[in-house]
């Protein structure tokens, strides 16, 4: 028996790790003798973080090469001898689609993701769609995706925005739709002495409390808003953390990649620079897995994150967590756990608003003052979260039966 998991772009960004990962053990859990294979951008580097015997990776720009472009092609029909790798996905007992909010018009790039989709419903292996947060901006998007979601066995959304979308503006049945949550809710951290250890590390210290910041290199180019004020913005956001709050900062490069326009690490680096390296401001800049970015942001006091898997780190360690956001999955998410009032008024924050440096600072003071009340509604949440993340794998293992 074999799974197929796709739109996996790579390890670098830590909230796909976070995904994967959590699918590929819930699966396991529930099938022992499961073989995975994962169609990934980075199979080199995503194998020193899933070494697993069960799971094999593969390269998925190779894949592509050349056969896949013709099987598109409007001109041509289905071959079998396009499609040398065809058997990779006639073997399969399953084809799930991860990524998260890979089907939007957030970030372009529908039918490259919906190819490997495509050629499993050929194969006719069944289709799922699983954890996402799904919206459109125009009808060609929606009707391009609703082609391959009829004829998918199983589609999970991880917030209730995507699944009125889905049900009532998309009209597709609620025994296709089923609301969920994201998996990454059941990432575990490393054990406490870790943390601890990694903590001390960083020169961070038990005297004075700990704000962790999740800055988005990409978050300016997906808005179309200036890279610059977005950095002079965080620059006297931190500055009142820091005198106001009495406060140390951790930086979060949750998202690290090989495209410069998109790796968290150099807005970190400078924001950092921008502060002259204040000794007060730690970056944790270390290859870190997402278990440990995770084990990190659990052990500070609040968490302001603009990327989507460092706030789902942060609220499902029942931390403070303020979300900016750019797209629907920060309100939904943000509000399947906590009350929609609580969320507006407090932990959410557009990225355009969030430029207006004196709103920001002013939504971040009110956050502060509840934080230890945020915490405690989180730990009464959580336990609902993780059972409804846990049950897209037994919607799942109803369909390998």
């Amino acid at each position: 028996m074999k799974a197929i998991i796709t739109g996996v772009t790579g390890f670098r960004n830590r909230g796909v790790e976070a995904l994967v990962k959590t699918t590929v053990e819930q699966l396991l859990r529930r099938n022992p003798q499961l073989n995975i294979d994962i169609l990934t951008e980075t199979p080199d580097y995503d194998r020193i973080r899933l070494p697993q015997e069960k799971v094999n990776l593969v390269d998925i720009k190779s894949y592509y090469q050349g056969w896949l472009q013709k099987l598109q092609a409007k001109s041509s029909k289905f071959n079998k001898s396009l499609a040398p790798e065809y058997t990779l996905f006639k073997e399969a007992s399953v084809v799930i689609a991860s990524g998260g909010d890979l089907f939007t018009s957030d970030y372009g790039g529908l039918r490259y993701h919906l190819r490997p989709l495509n050629l499993a419903l050929h194969a006719r292996v069944p289709v799922v769609f699983l954890g996402q947060s799904i919206a459109f901006k125009t009808n060609e998007e929606a009707q391009t995706w609703l082609k391959v979601a009829h004829l998918s066995k199983l589609i999970t959304v991880r917030e209730g925005v995507s699944y009125k979308y889905l049900t009532k503006d998309l009209e597709l049945p609620t025994d296709l739709v089923k609301h969920t949550a994201d998996s990454a809710f059941l990432l575990e951290p490393p054990p406490s002495e870790d943390i601890a250890n990694l903590l001390q590390s960083y020169g961070l210290t038990e005297e004075f409390p700990i704000v962790a910041i999740a800055p988005s290199q990409g978050i300016s180019r997906y808005s179309g808003l200036s890279e610059k004020q977005h950095i002079e913005t965080w620059h006297q956001v931190i500055k009142m953390i820091l005198d106001e709050f009495n406060a140390q900062v951790l930086l979060i490069p949750h998202s690290q990649n090989l495209r410069p326009n998109n790796d968290d690490r150099i807005i970190a680096t400078n924001i950092y620079r921008s502060f002259r390296f204040e000794p007060r401001i730690h970056l944790a800049g270390a290859d870190h897995s997402a278990s440990e970015f995770k084990g990190l942001i659990s052990a500070c006091d609040m968490l302001i994150a603009e990327r989507m898997h460092a706030a789902i780190a942060g609220i499902s360690s029942s931390v403070c967590t303020m979300v900016i956001g750019y797209s629907v999955k920060a309100e939904g998410i943000m509000t399947d756990v906590l009350e929609a009032e609580s969320v507006h008024n407090r932990l959410l924050i557009s990225i355009k608003q969030f430029l207006d440096a004196d709103l920001a600072c002013s939504k971040l003071r009110t956050a502060w003052k509840c934080r230890d009340e945020v915490s405690s509604q989180l730990k009464e949440a959580l336990p609902r979260v993780k059972k409804d993340a846990a049950s897209n794998f037994d919607l799942i293992g109803q369909i390998l039966k």
